[in-house]
């Protein structure tokens, strides 16, 4: 993306509500040239919603959509905004649904509105805190990875991050791919996977066993490697991840098993996290919870997470550093 398309552009009232608050819509460029927010009709807009508290903010939410999500859709699904208006803290939802291998331009974006928000409203750098459902999980969790690894390559460090049933291993999810493909039970998982697969052998040269560094690289987290692979860098980094453990749904409507849920890298970063001496590193595995907005059973879905659950663990991140 040119640097051009970085400057915010213009700031604009849009009919974005939650819980009778309204949003404010800021433009970042009427050209999304890496087609960073799909399913969004003809549209080629880039741009990020803003929830300013009434008193000054004493830090900032932001939360992405996951693969494929509107952003008005993701509005009907949590309360996280309602609940940071109430506590004094800036909500920032980026219409950023999908993105790059390296997140190189996702993170340019990020900082320019990060440094928007931190000049225009005084919100301390260091009380910001990222999250999201899927992708919007990965998102997050590179951000914070690359602002420990790359020192300085960002505007701030992450005060934490929070995921709902993030993928994380990418070697795993290329052998998950594998067994989906051989299954050959369902559909849409079916081609999701042979999409995922021809992605990562482009990207990557081949599979994990023909190229395994170059997925330790990419993947947020690698399990059997030392410390984690990039899991090390979240060791300073509070961790709250939400899975859904829903066995039933995962045999009944996928023929899957527990190898194919994202739960359990999941649970094994966590560990991880821990054995390396993040006290604040945690995992909420709910049962059966998951709905999606059109009210259909599926463990990969916003409904997974307690947003008051989250809100209090962010309000406590933003009491340790006052």
């Amino acid at each position: 993306m040119n640097k051009p398309f970085l400057i915010l552009l213009i700031s604009i009232f849009s009919s974005f509500y939650c819980a009778g608050q309204e949003f404010e819509k800021v433009l970042i460029s009427d050209q999304d040239t890496s087609n960073l927010y799909i399913n969004d009709n003809d549209s080629s807009e880039l741009y990020y919603l803003k929830l300013v508290p009434k008193s000054k903010p004493i830090g900032a939410v932001v939360v992405f959509p996951s693969g494929g999500e509107t952003v008005q859709d993701l509005l009907k699904q949590i309360e996280i905004p309602h609940l940071a208006y109430d506590n004094n803290i800036l909500t920032i939802i980026p219409s950023i649904n999908w993105g790059t291998e390296n997140r190189t331009v996702e993170i340019e974006i990020l900082d320019e509105i990060f440094k928007e928000i931190v000049t225009k409203y005084k919100v301390p750098k260091e009380n910001f805190v990222l999250g999201g459902l899927s992708n919007g999980g990965m998102i997050s969790l590179t951000y914070a990875e690359i602002s420990k690894k790359e020192k300085d390559s960002t505007f701030l460090v992450p005060k934490g991050v929070f995921g709902l049933d993030v993928p994380l291993d990418k070697a795993h999810m290329f052998e998950y791919c594998v067994r989906e493909i051989n299954r050959n039970f369902s559909e849409v998982g079916v081609n999701e996977a042979r999409w995922i697969m021809n992605n990562y052998n482009q990207t990557y040269g081949g599979s994990p066993k023909e190229f395994p560094e170059q997925y330790i690289e990419a993947s947020i987290y690698s399990n059997g490697v030392e410390n984690g692979g990039n899991a090390q860098y979240l060791k300073d980094i509070p961790i709250r991840m939400y899975t859904d453990l829903d066995a039933e749904w995962l045999i009944n409507q996928r023929r899957r098993d527990l190898y194919d849920w994202n739960g359990t890298d999941i649970v094994a970063m966590i560990n991880d996290l821990k054995l390396m001496g993040n006290q604040d590193a945690n995992v909420i595995i709910t049962m059966g919870k998951g709905v999606r907005l059109d009210g259909r059973r599926h463990p990969h879905s916003w409904s997974i997470m307690d947003n008051q659950d989250c809100m209090n663990w962010i309000l406590n991140l933003f009491k340790k550093g006052n």
